[in-house]
């Protein structure tokens, strides 16, 4: 049966090598990254003979347990947090991807998306080969076992067949391979420290192991580190970088770097520029919890309204935009933050938001607000209007649901319950961010090829 649709994961990776206690320095890497997907994990170590593996759904802490990470004993580790962002989370579809054939045993982690998957997929199984899931992991673990050679060649092999935006990691018996796409869509960076080297989708994973931030793995680089030998090679010619903005905006932590740019330090011009544009006195701004918390401590200092702590977020639960199903998000939505009435009742409210995708979330935060006493609310959006879907491997939102692309703002203002609203302009926020990023989402110009998911864009 022809495969119309693919789960692919917008997730953090991480890759170990050298390291006495591979396992263990995994999942504290990946604890780190706990905010990029919870929806299943999992981490493979190999201890020079055979690789083995632990995954799950859910979070690091529920799934993966101290007694099962001693019974992974190895150097060389990979892991993942996942993001599913089509479909519903599947066990099978949880990294990493574990392969058993006759040329060794290996492990794969992906991240970003791959856009010619569907194709790909359609085309190994009309020769008669079988998934168990759907993620891009799997998909390439078929594909290097189709091409010969030595690991190297099969991996130039598969980067030569595929298209889009993609980061993958292999551990072997006794090495590791770690490939970024020629684009550099999505972060990934190397560190070292006395556990040895680190590779991760986020330099936060470097400070809890002790690594120091080494550089960025370079766009279409593969870095093969092997027990005799670390060799980098440029597998395929580099594009012109183009780094996701919205790591910036959303999906990094706001300590780790992108780029060269600290994402701290871009959500802060981001929120300085927000408020330059502003016209509307308010009694307060307040930032929604804990992406747009940046920008909302620079948008105050700048307009000079004072900021104040108006909605509090329940720690010990995920983001609501990167669950799976609209329910989910909905449910996360009302357990995630609570509104201190004491501080907002009878005020004007500035309310600094990160992004608006759907618009899901702004309607329930300006609902809140009011609920709790505010006066008026007066949203504020530190990005530009998300008007085209990421077909790179974040949530994967057909325009016709995106917020921007349906409505006007004063149609938004009905819809999300508020005063006014505005959004950082597209040129602005250019001025925020390294000249190398991603801008698709908000102006529809994609570099990487779209290949099967081309009929998605509409004018």
């Amino acid at each position: 049966m022809k495969q119309t649709n693919v789960i692919q994961d917008s997730s953090g990776i991480l890759g170990i090598f050298g390291s006495e206690d591979a396992a263990n320095n995994a999942y504290y890497g990946l604890h780190a990254m706990q905010h990029r997907g919870q929806d299943g994990v999992g981490i493979a170590v190999s201890n020079g003979e055979t690789v083995s593996c632990i995954k799950g759904l859910g979070l690091l802490s529920e799934t993966i347990s101290s007694a099962s990470l001693q019974d992974l004993k190895g150097s060389i580790a990979i892991g993942q947090v996942r993001m599913a962002t089509t479909g519903d989370s599947q066990l099978e579809n949880v990294q990493p991807i574990m392969v058993r054939a006759h040329q060794g045993h290996f492990a794969i982690v992906t991240s970003g998306m791959i856009t010619n998957a569907i194709t790909l997929r359609n085309q190994l199984e009309e020769e008669g080969l079988i998934f168990q899931g759907t993620s891009d992991a799997e998909l390439i673990a078929h594909l290097i076992q189709i091409h010969p050679g030595k690991f190297v060649d099969k991996i130039r092999g598969v980067v030569q067949m595929i298209e889009g935006a993609y980061n993958f990691m292999i551990a072997t018996r006794d090495s590791l391979y770690v490939m970024r796409d020629p684009y550099g869509i999505h972060p990934l960076s190397m560190g070292k420290s006395e556990q040895g080297t680190i590779f991760s989708s986020e330099t936060c994973s470097f400070g809890i192991l002790g690594a120091h931030f080494e550089r960025e793995v370079n766009p279409g680089e593969l870095l093969c580190l092997c027990p005799d030998k670390v060799e980098s090679i440029q597998l395929v010619p580099a594009h012109k970088q183009t780094t996701c903005a919205m790591e910036y905006v959303y999906f990094s932590r706001p300590d780790s770097i992108v780029n060269t740019q600290t994402v701290h330090e871009v959500r802060t011009r981001c929120g300085e520029a927000l408020a330059r544009q502003e016209d509307v006195q308010a009694d307060m701004v307040i930032g929604v919890p804990d992406t747009a918390t940046s920008a909302a401590v620079a948008f105050a200092r700048i307009s000079g309204m004072p900021y104040e702590i108006g909605l509090m977020k329940n720690r010990y639960i995920g983001s609501t935009f990167i669950r799976p199903t609209k329910q989910q998000r909905q449910e996360g939505m009302r357990v995630r933050l609570n509104a201190i009435s004491s501080v907002l009742k009878g005020k004007r409210v500035i309310l600094v938001d990160d992004s608006i995708v759907k618009g899901s979330t702004a309607k329930r935060l300006s609902v809140l607000l009011k609920e709790a006493g505010a006066k008026e609310v007066h949203l504020r959006i530190a990005s530009p209007k998300i008007s085209y879907p990421c077909l790179y491997g974040t949530e994967r939102t057909r325009q016709e649901e995106l917020a921007a692309y349906n409505y006007t703002e004063e149609e938004m203002c009905a819809l999300f319950q508020v005063e006014s609203i505005r959004f950082l302009s597209l040129e602005d926020f250019k001025k925020c961010i390294p000249d190398t990023s991603c801008l698709a989402c908000f102006n529809g110009n994609y570099s990487a090829k779209l290949c099967d998911y081309i009929k998605e864009i509409k004018e």
